[in-house]
Formats: C-alpha cells, sequence, structure tokens
C-alpha cells in the first residue's frame, strides 16, 4: 500500500527523465503521450505511453538501441514483449511503473481515431500539433465492416467453445466464452458511438470506475460467469443468446445492414 500510494510521484520522476533524455537529442523531432494519463482517465496503475518522432534515417538505431534509452529513465526491472526489430518496447520499473514506448518518423503520423484525445509533449517544429488536433476533432461511428467483423467474431467464437466443450478442453472453452462476453461489450460500445481504445480482446477500462458502460451492463457481464463444467458453460453460453441477438439487430440497423435474424439463429442452435 505504501509502494502503491507514491505510484504517481514515481510516475512523474520517469516522464521527465524520459523527456529530459529524449528532448535533448537532435534526432528527436516530437514526443506525444496517448492512453489514460493524455485522456484524464488514469488511477494509480495507469502506465505511460509515450510516443518518440524521429529523423526517418534515424529510426532504426532508435529500435536497436531501445533497451539501453529506456534505462536512462529509472531503475529497470524487466522488458516486455522485446523483439530487435520492434518498434515498441513495454519497460518495468522497479518503481511498479511501466513505460510502453515506440518510435515512429513523422510520415507515420496521420490523422486518426486513435490518436483522439492525444498529449503533445515537445513539438518544437509543430510536427504533430494539428494532427492531433484533427485526431481529436473525429467522431467515431461504428461502418459496416466493423459490424460484420463483429458478428462473424462472434457467431466463430460461439461454435469453437462447443467444440472446446466437447473435447473436454475446458480452459479453451473458457477463453472463447471470454472472448463473447469481450464481444458483446465492444458492441456495446459501438452502440453507444464510443471507440473502444483497449485493443481486440483487452478488458482494460471496460470494467469498473473508467467503464462506459451502464450499471446494468456491467451487471450482466459480471453474472456471465461459470466454473470448468460443460453443463455451465454451456448453459452459460445460451443464457448470452438473447443479448447478442439483441445488439445484433441494433448495430446492424445503425449501419443499415440486414440483422439475418434467421441465420444467425439458425448458426446459434447448431451448439445446442
Amino acid at each position: 500500500m505504501e509502494r502503491d500510494l507514491k505510484l504517481p510521484e514515481s510516475r512523474a520522476i520517469l516522464l521527465k527523465n524520459a523527456l529530459d533524455d529524449l528532448t535533448a537529442d537532435p534526432d528527436v523531432l516530437a514526443i506525444y503521450q496517448g492512453g489514460s494519463l493524455a485522456k484524464g482517465n488514469f488511477d494509480h496503475y495507469s502506465d505511460i505511453d509515450l510516443h518518440t518522432i524521429v529523423l526517418p534515417e534515424k529510426k532504426n538505431s532508435f529500435v536497436r538501441e531501445k533497451k539501453e534509452r529506456a534505462k536512462n529513465w529509472g531503475e529497470v526491472l524487466f522488458y516486455e514483449d522485446f523483439h530487435p526489430s520492434s518498434p515498441v518496447i513495454v519497460t518495468h520499473y522497479s518503481s511498479f511503473v511501466k513505460i510502453d514506448s515506440w518510435y515512429h518518423f513523422p510520415e507515420e503520423i496521420k490523422p486518426s481515431i486513435w490518436l483522439k484525445g492525444c498529449e503533445v509533449l515537445y513539438d518544437p517544429k509543430n510536427l504533430i500539433g494539428e494532427i492531433i488536433k484533427e485526431s481529436t476533432a473525429i467522431i467515431y461511428k461504428p461502418s459496416t465492416e466493423e459490424v460484420l467483423f463483429w458478428r462473424g467474431k462472434v457467431l466463430a467464437f460461439i461454435h469453437e467453445t462447443y467444440r472446446a466443450v466437447m473435447r473436454e478442453e475446458f480452459y479453451y472453452a473458457l477463453a472463447n466464452l471470454d472472448r463473447i462476453r469481450w464481444l458483446v461489450a465492444s458492441g456495446w460500445y459501438m452502440k453507444m458511438d464510443q471507440h473502444l481504445d483497449s485493443p481486440y480482446g483487452v478488458w482494460s477500462k471496460i470494467e469498473g470506475k473508467r467503464s462506459k458502460l451502464a450499471e446494468w451492463q456491467q451487471s450482466l457481464l459480471s453474472s456471465w460467469d461459470c466454473s470448468r463444467n460443460a453443463n455451465q458453460i454451456m448453459m452459460m453460453l445460451v443464457r448470452m443468446i438473447p443479448e447478442i441477438l439483441r445488439l445484433n439487430t441494433c448495430l446492424s440497423l445503425k449501419v443499415d445492414l440486414s440483422p439475418d435474424h434467421d441465420q444467425m439463429e439458425r448458426i446459434m442452435k447448431m451448439v445446442y
């Protein structure tokens, strides 16, 4: 508890160290911050999402040296998902704060829903300020392609849950069931015209105080729980289907797409 109370202070020190180091490098053109810290929905446990724009001809050297660069900012505990050719590195520090740091060249940064709400930290040549401003003005609306992708994934995971149960691969069945829960939650976000910042399948910010879901939605999510039991898993799957059908209709009508209700039911009834 004592350590956790100090996390905001530790995070601020790490961010200052990173900025002091990066802005002193003449090959660094701009820096912006994403994630919870930029968008204001952070808590004690939020990490630092740091994006550094570098000279195009220098990007490869920044990528090669990203581990050494991260050591300049604090005492490193360990690295996550480190790959020599990847432009991103996740560094965990002894203070229990982590930094996700990306390296880009200017042409990679274009107005996008993913840049909405990001914060410019360093931009002496005005390379990214306008791009971030344009991105912040983007209004998210789900597309026909997104709804079709959502529908296909829901149906696929329903079938895969059944296959896993029949094979007695119960952890795999539970993992598939969790993906269906996540897809329902992401569908609720689409229905609200809210872009889900979390990557596909990641639960961050969907539950708890930072969630944009209504109380009934969070309550329904929490009720969709079961153990490693074949009957429970299949019963839970059946319990989720009415909301899946309702949500499919809502999302389909939202993008002027046929809900294909009969086809949806026919496909789902193949497993129960």
